[in-house]
């Protein structure tokens, strides 16, 4: 209950400061302005909602959304069938279906009923938009803001078509569109503090280590979809209630690049850089349009431009947006964090082997893995080496899910783990790194430690879990602990994926080529890290690396692979003593 209070503390002190910017520029400018300053700043208002509505999903979540508009548009159209006085509407719309025509709502209620119906139609298509992968996701959402548009335009007893509707009661001022600015902004900045939102941003990160964390990318992007697109119905909504009227060319296409453009430009992975860019590129559209007028330049269209060129030289100078990562809200969470004070728990070694049998994996007409095996018993090191291509990695992605076996079987304990995904796995008790490091790159290192801490308070409290900040003190990264990953030291990189695969609790920790462009200073310093974080949470150790040296200090136990197959196994002296190791691991000079 503290954190959540503390959470929602955070999201209104900064949703607070921001509204309270924007109505003080709002403010200045309409102080010596008529009506059109006004409306502008009521159109500004209304962008601002569809705005944070879609950094909610694109910001958070990586992936790129045309097709916001068309829900924008169903909740504008939802509003006015239900708005509309009942004589205005008998004659607008004398055919409409659904009982509709004995149905009036006052302003409130109208757009409660708005979001609902959106949400609901949301819900339901954001399901093929959270499943689908690469530049699919993008494409759906592009073909529901055609298909949208097309049964506005043609759905003539209830919309009626390409003319629009009119009479809806007019909002009078803009109170209400700074309330729905406000509600925005608070549900933004707590969406991004809840722990699915955070999930969402791992995806947004990689969309590989994330699910090898437990992470499962359909459920957090499609908890992101549903929030945004209400936010982005109650942006639609007032705006339509702003206005008095709905018309399909207020939601084209170009209407929702236009929005787009305002993300970008401020920058899309923060409510601060959502919030900049709409006022200014509302500010610089305003100005292009007065500026194109056929009394002074006479250029048409003199505003997409503008709009072009900021978008050019966003993506050529700064791609992450003007404030990048730059964030209040980031900010405040920083300032406001106070370490807890923690009574050191001892761990306690798990009591499930780790086995793998007979696993057989073949890639076209290729045999990647043919009959391997090994055992990694509870709190023991176990090197897994052989040649280039002798099948190490691929065994490791079998038992992490991330290759599917021919044959074979994986068990952790009495636990089968054969079929399962990487996030099953990594929720059973399996935590792995990668060979090419896979950070969350632009957050913090405290962040990228919290987010598998997460996933361990859920999925892993049976276990003792070690705090974010007695793992950062183990790693050495105490002082690095606000800087983004990215910035860090190859090293220290290392060490970070050590502890975030750490922070899971697992019971067995999987290490692929940890020591992968080090040098023998930094390699045997990794000797100690391993075993003392292993120590810390009470867990067992499987680790794949080129360097002899690193394999043999650290392992109690090595397995040797040869073209798929176990060539040998025994303690460190014995494999280094096999004449058979030696001619296929060393070289026949060894």
């Amino acid at each position: 209950m503290g954190s959540f209070v503390v959470r929602m503390g955070r999201s209104m002190l900064g949703s607070a400061v921001l509204i309270a910017a924007v109505a003080a520029l709002a403010l200045a400018y309409t102080s010596s302005g008529g009506a059109s300053r006004e409306s502008l700043v009521a159109e500004m208002l209304s962008n601002f909602i569809l705005v944070l509505g879609i950094q909610i999903f694109i910001g958070n979540t990586g992936v790129l959304s045309f097709g916001h508009m068309a829900f924008a548009q169903i909740a504008a159209y939802a509003t006015a069938v239900v708005a509309i006085p009942l004589a205005a509407k008998a004659k607008a719309l004398p055919d409409i279906p659904f009982g509709l025509d004995n149905v009036h709502m006052n302003p409130f209620a109208a757009t409660a009923f708005a979001v609902v119906v959106t949400v609901i139609i949301g819900a339901l298509l954001g399901v093929a938009v959270s499943r689908a992968k690469g530049l699919a996701p993008t494409m759906i959402t592009l073909a529901l803001l055609f298909v949208v548009d097309q049964l506005v335009k043609n759905w003539k007893e209830l919309t009626r078509g390409a003319g629009g509707l009119s009479g809806i009661p007019r909002i009078e001022g803009n109170g209400w569109l700074y309330v729905g600015a406000l509600v925005a902004l608070i549900t933004a900045h707590f969406f991004q503090e809840t722990r699915i939102g955070r999930f969402s941003i791992a995806t947004r990160e990689d969309e590989l280590a994330a699910p090898a964390l437990g992470i499962r990318l359909f459920t957090s992007r499609y908890v992101a979809w549903v929030v945004s697109i209400g936010l982005t119905a109650l942006g639609g909504s007032l705006r339509a209630q702003s206005l008095g009227s709905v018309n399909p060319k207020q939601f084209t296409l170009d209407a929702g690049i236009l929005v787009l453009v305002m993300l970008v430009v401020g920058g899309m992975r923060t409510i601060s850089g959502a919030v900049l860019g709409t006022v200014l590129i509302t500010a610089g559209n305003e100005l292009f349009r007065q500026l194109g007028d056929p009394e002074r330049l006479d250029i048409e269209r003199f505003p997409d431009l503008f709009l072009g060129l900021a978008m050019l030289l966003t993506m050529v100078l700064r791609p992450e947006g003007i404030l990048g990562d730059h964030d209040l809200a980031g900010w405040l969470r920083r300032k406001m964090y106070r370490r807890a004070e923690v009574t050191p728990t001892p761990a306690v070694v798990g009591t499930r082997p780790l086995t793998a049998r007979e696993v057989e994996v073949v890639f076209g007409g290729f045999t990647a893995l043919d009959g391997a095996a090994l055992t990694v018993k509870p709190a023991e090191v176990v090197g897994l080496i052989g040649p280039n291509g002798a099948g190490k990695t691929t065994l490791f992605n079998v038992i992490t899910g991330l290759v599917e076996e021919h044959a074979g079987s994986v068990r952790l304990g009495d636990d089968d783990l054969t079929t399962a995904g990487p996030v099953d796995v990594a929720r059973s008790g399996l935590a792995r790194t990668f060979q090419n490091l896979r950070l969350f790159q632009t957050l913090s290192v405290r962040e990228n430690v919290a987010l598998t801490a997460l996933v361990a308070a859920r999925h892993r409290a049976h276990r003792v879990r070690p705090d974010v900040d007695v793992l950062l003190d183990a790693a050495g990264l105490t002082e690095f602990a606000d800087r983004s990953a990215g910035t860090l030291d190859y090293g220290n990189q290392r060490r970070l994926e050590l502890i975030r695969a750490a922070a899971l609790a697992p019971e067995y920790l999987l290490l692929d080529e940890p020591t992968s462009g080090m040098s023998d200073t930094e390699s045997l310093a990794m000797v100690d890290s391993v075993r003392s974080i292993a120590a810390l949470i009470g867990a067992g150790v499987l680790v794949i690396d080129h360097d002899l040296g690193f394999i043999t200090r650290i392992s109690d136990h090595i397995v040797v692979l040869n073209e798929g197959r176990v060539l040998a196994e025994g303690t460190p002296d014995q494999v280094r003593a096999n004449p058979a190791v030696a001619e296929a691991y060393l070289g026949s000079q060894a």
